[in-house]
């Protein structure tokens, strides 16, 4: 990374938008990580290699569209012949109470906790887990989980994640990119996604908006009076900040602005 530029600088600023599509949206997604195609397949090589390293007998070569009913041989009797199936799991909230980022788990036997057989295995991330650092001598999975956690957040890529296989996902995930058709469905899954967010921890459904606003209203006050307090300390880093007070690093940079002028 540059001397003279923080990894802040890489984020857009308040009321500006990224180039960037939010890889979270289904839409974004399958046009990022299309099998089917040559580059959004290559793409998605690298990302299941990286994150499936530890699970995988060997590096996956190649990746295409296949029904899993397809694995079974039709006859009498039925043969099955199921192949390995590795189920993946991207959460915006936190689902375990350790500090671990991914958690990875398969069938075992209950007796002698070994493993009980190859087919079904599940890897899950939480992405709010993921800290706003990134450097370039971090590992290939932590690259992955700050590109899926920030992306539609930046402006550009930092140096520590600017290498090919990011430069080549980043132009698969521009939204300059889409369609007229694939921008407006891009859009509406969005602010659809977002709505059904905003709902679904409303105690009556009648009720969730003005429960929610209240709600939030305060939280996000005591947050922003906890983040002045400890800009004020001035002993903190920005992405300290935000880890305590629960604020975003991008609302710690604005309030941090605010307090120095």
């Amino acid at each position: 990374m540059s001397e003279n530029k923080s990894l802040e600088d890489y984020l857009v600023k308040p009321g500006e938008q990224s180039p960037f599509a939010n890889l979270l949206v289904d839409l974004a997604f399958k046009k990022a990580f299309d099998p089917d195609k040559p580059t959004s397949r290559e793409n998605l090589v690298n990302l299941l290699n990286d994150l499936l390293a530890p699970q995988l007998k060997r590096p996956i070569k190649n990746v295409w569209t296949r029904n899993v009913a397809n694995q079974a041989e039709l006859g009498i009797g039925w043969k099955f012949d199921i192949k390995p199936t590795y189920v993946i799991a991207f959460t915006r909230h936190r689902m375990f109470e350790d500090g671990r980022i991914v958690h990875r788990a398969t069938v075992t036997d209950l007796e002698t906790n070994e493993k009980f057989m190859d087919s079904y295995n599940f890897t899950v991330v939480e992405l709010a887990k993921v800290p706003f650092f990134i450097e370039s001598k971090s590992d290939s999975l932590s690259k992955w989980l700050f590109f899926f956690r920030y992306l539609n957040r930046l402006k550009e890529l930092p140096p520590a994640i600017n290498e090919r296989k990011f430069k080549q996902l980043t132009e698969s995930s521009k939204v300059s990119k889409f369609s007229k058709e694939e921008f407006e469905a891009y859009q509406k899954m969005f602010h659809a996604e977002w709505d059904h967010n905003a709902l679904k921890n409303s105690f009556f459904e009648e009720f969730a908006d003005d429960v929610n606003a209240k709600v939030e209203e305060g939280v996000a006050n005591r947050n922003r009076e906890s983040a002045k307090r400890m800009i004020a300390d001035g002993k903190l880093s920005n992405e300290e900040i935000a880890s305590y007070s629960g604020l975003s690093i991008e609302d710690v940079v604005v309030l941090r602005s605010l307090a120095e002028t």
